[in-house]
């Protein structure tokens, strides 16, 4: 049984330098989804791939870092973006996907890679 609000949480990979035109279709919807019932709002999250890699380079000698653990190589790793909406109900979240959003996803499809997922998340944050 839901009980408060609702965090919806979607991760996607985007093929590289198509970043703009993910982010441009998400924030398409930002008025639509502005008046759907139930909506509180949305963070947008862009990866800011190699951030990490590169810091952890710079703190730990080369003969400090675990070769073993190295990604392998693959031909995109593409571009992590995170989404988090907050709603209501699930009801209210599936309800404006399938009347607003189900016909304008494939206008995304050609830049994203197949990794994805979308749930809604239960908060266990500490206090």
């Amino acid at each position: 049984e839901e009980t408060g609000m609702q965090a919806y949480i979607v991760t996607i990979k985007i093929k590289s330098g198509h970043e703009d035109d993910v982010l441009r279709f998400y924030q398409s919807l930002e008025p639509l989804l502005r008046d759907a019932p139930g909506y509180h709002g949305r963070q947008i999250f862009l990866a800011k791939t190699g951030a990490m890699t590169d810091a952890v380079r710079k703190l730990y000698p080369p003969e400090d870092l675990d070769k073993k653990h190295a990604e392998p190589p693959h031909d995109d790793a593409g571009v992590q973006l995170i989404m988090i909406e907050q709603w209501d109900s699930i009801d209210e979240r599936i309800l404006f996907s399938r009347n607003v959003v189900a016909g304008r996803q494939k206008e995304i499809f050609p830049y994203l890679l197949p990794n994805h997922s979308h749930e809604f998340y239960e908060d266990h944050s500490p206090s």
